[in-house]
This record gives structure tokens, C-alpha cells and sequence, in this order.
């Protein structure tokens, strides 16, 4: 089947992708096929394409990891979708595209009154969010939150359910700007982050010792985060936006009796075989709660995926990015 999407035949440049014509193979017994309407954007995609991500995939590539849109079609084993039902599914990549085909057990039913977009924006950041502070730092009511980068997407979304869950939570971002949001998805204290420095910046912040420090920049912010984490904290590895991985003292870790979680969430994490979508379900019951909001994404069309993707790497962007098919268009 002919369809267009944006495609990559080597690593390097961003601008190495087009957005053109490919070809999609037949689903197998346990495989849907989706007709794209919105494709959520994330870091990962940008390291992908760029030849720098943990699990390097196979090319030809196309990026995209969390899609929402309609059933288009149906294996012969699949029990719980039919045609025509409006689904979220995490797609192992090829999700900047018309159609993509996932795995029925990496795919749930849209909720009711939630529009794609939003839909298509919450699956990567939220679930792994909800991933990382509750099943594996086992977050609790209290706990004093410190999440680096917070104005980013995933950010976002770890001020949200940490609140949610009854806990403090300190927002680190770069601009003045950047902290307002962070303001707004209900982070109590807000730190500047000067001349690109977290020492600096922390130390004239009073109070800064905390149980999980929730950190999405990476290389020395990594290393110098251990200075304000409490005894026995938990400091989780999300990603590395500042583009460089650190080398951890690891006599900061015996001192502070402290944990160093790594978080790769997903399907495409290789080992990961019991893998599912908990973290989804959590997110969905915060979100039934009205625990939680999902604001609506910044829009891009499908074809301008360049300009999202650069926006993302140049740090620019605030809150989630979001492609759209002329299916979305259309509605």
C-alpha cells in the first residue's frame, strides 16, 4: 500500500528527512492498522534520526512513537478493536505518517471526549512519567519533587502527577517564560536556572534538598543534582536534552545513600519484555479524576515536520508538539 510519510535513508541532519511516498506492509494475525490523525513528537524522535539514540533502528527510518487515529484494518487473531474505533497506540516508531500498523497489545481505546490531538500527545511523556514516580521511585504523599527541564513536555507532565499524588514539587527551567508554564500545570516553587549553571542557581534557592530529582537534561546537571538530593533519594534518568551523558561520582551516591533509577519506557526498549500499558491506565484514571489536564499540543501539518523537529532541539519549544494528518483536517 502506498502511502507518505516522512522518511530517512541515513543518520545525520535533520535535514536528511523528506516527507514522501513509501510504501507500508500487510499486518500480520496480531497487528491493527491505523489511519493516522495525530502523532505526538518527542526528544527521541530527534536522536533517532540523528543517529544518537540509545537503541539505534534500522533504516530505512521513520520517526514517531505515539499516534492517535481510527482502525483501518484487523488481523485475523485480534479480539479487542474493531474497524472504525478511534484508538491511542505507541507504534515502535513509523508514526509520522498516514498509516501505521502497531501491535494490538500496544494500543488502547481513545477515551471518550478527548480529542486526537491530546490523545496522540499524553501516551510517551505521561506514561512515562507515571512510569518513573510510581512504579519505580515509588513516589508518596510529601515527597519534596525536583524535575529539571520542567518546561518540556515530559516535564510538564511530571509536575502534574506529582501533584496529583499529594507532593511538592520545584520546577528548574531556563526562561522566565518557560517558569509560568510550569506555573501553570501547578509547580509551587520556580528556579531560573542561571548562566546555564545548576549549582549556581540552586544554591540561592532555600530548602533545595529533595527525595526524587526528576532529570531530563543530562551531563553535568546530572553529577551536580547529587549535591541537594536527600538521604536515600531517588534521582531518575529520563534523557540527556543537553546532549551530553555524564559520568556520575559514584562516591556522591555512597554519601548520600541515595538511588540512581534509569527510565526507558516502552515496547522499543530492548529487554523490556513485560512491557505494558499500566502506566496508561493510571494516567487515564488521573485524568477521570480531573487530577490532571492535558493541554492542548502546538500544531504542526505533517509536511512541516522540520520546523517542529528543530524547534524541539533548539530547546525552543514549550509544553508537547504535535503533527496532523490530513485526516485530523478533515474532521
Amino acid at each position: 500500500m502506498k502511502i507518505k510519510s516522512v522518511n530517512q535513508r541515513d543518520f545525520g541532519p535533520l535535514e536528511n528527512m523528506e516527507f514522501s511516498n513509501s510504501d507500508i506492509e500487510n499486518i500480520v494475525d496480531d497487528e491493527l492498522l491505523i489511519n493516522v490523525h495525530c502523532c505526538g513528537i518527542s526528544f527521541a524522535d530527534i536522536l533517532a534520526a540523528e543517529g544518537k539514540y540509545q537503541d539505534t533502528p534500522p533504516l530505512p527510518f521513520t520517526p514517531g512513537l505515539e499516534v492517535s487515529g481510527v482502525v483501518e484494518s484487523v488481523g485475523s487473531a485480534v479480539k479487542g478493536f474493531n474497524i472504525g474505533d478511534e484508538v491511542i497506540a505507541l507504534s515502535k516508531w513509523g508514526g509520522f505518517s498516514e498509516k501505521v500498523k502497531v501491535k494490538e497489545s500496544f494500543a488502547i481505546n481513545k477515551l471518550k471526549g478527548m480529542s486526537f490531538d491530546i490523545a496522540a500527545c499524553m501516551t510517551i511523556n505521561y506514561g512515562t512519567s507515571y512510569y518513573a514516580l510510581v512504579e519505580r521511585a515509588k513516589i508518596k504523599e510529601n515527597d519534596k519533587v525536583l524535575i529539571l527541564g520542567a518546561s518540556g513536555g515530559i516535564g510538564l507532565s511530571a509536575i502534574e502527577i506529582s501533584k496529583a499524588l499529594g507532593c511538592h514539587v520545584t520546577a528548574m527551567a531556563s526562561s522566565k517564560d518557560k517558569l509560568s508554564v510550569c506555573k501553570d500545570y501547578g509547580a509551587d516553587e520556580l528556579v531560573l536556572t542561571k548562566e546555564d549553571n545548576l549549582k549556581k542557581s540552586l544554591m540561592e534557592f532555600k530548602g533545595s534538598k529533595f527525595d526524587i530529582i526528576y532529570d531530563t537534561i543530562g551531563g553535568l546537571y546530572t553529577n551536580d543534582s547529587l549535591s541537594f538530593i536527600n538521604w536515600e533519594g531517588k534521582l531518575l534518568i529520563m534523557g540527556f536534552a543537553s546532549g551530553d551523558i555524564s559520568s556520575i561520582p559514584t562516591n556522591k551516591i555512597l554519601l548520600k545513600g541515595c538511588d540512581i533509577i534509569g527510565v526507558f519506557w516502552g515496547p522499543f526498549a530492548r529487554g523490556n519484555k513485560y512491557f505494558n500499558l499500566n502506566s496508561l491506565k493510571g494516567v487515564s484514571d488521573l485524568f477521570n479524576k480531573g487530577l490532571i489536564r492535558f493541554s492542548k499540543p502546538k500544531m504542526f501539518h505533517i509536511s512541516d515536520f522540520l520546523s517542529a523537529m528543530k524547534e524541539i532541539k533548539d530547546r525552543k519549544s514549550v509544553g508537547k508538539l504535535c503533527l496532523y494528518t490530513d485526516s485530523f483536517k478533515r474532521r
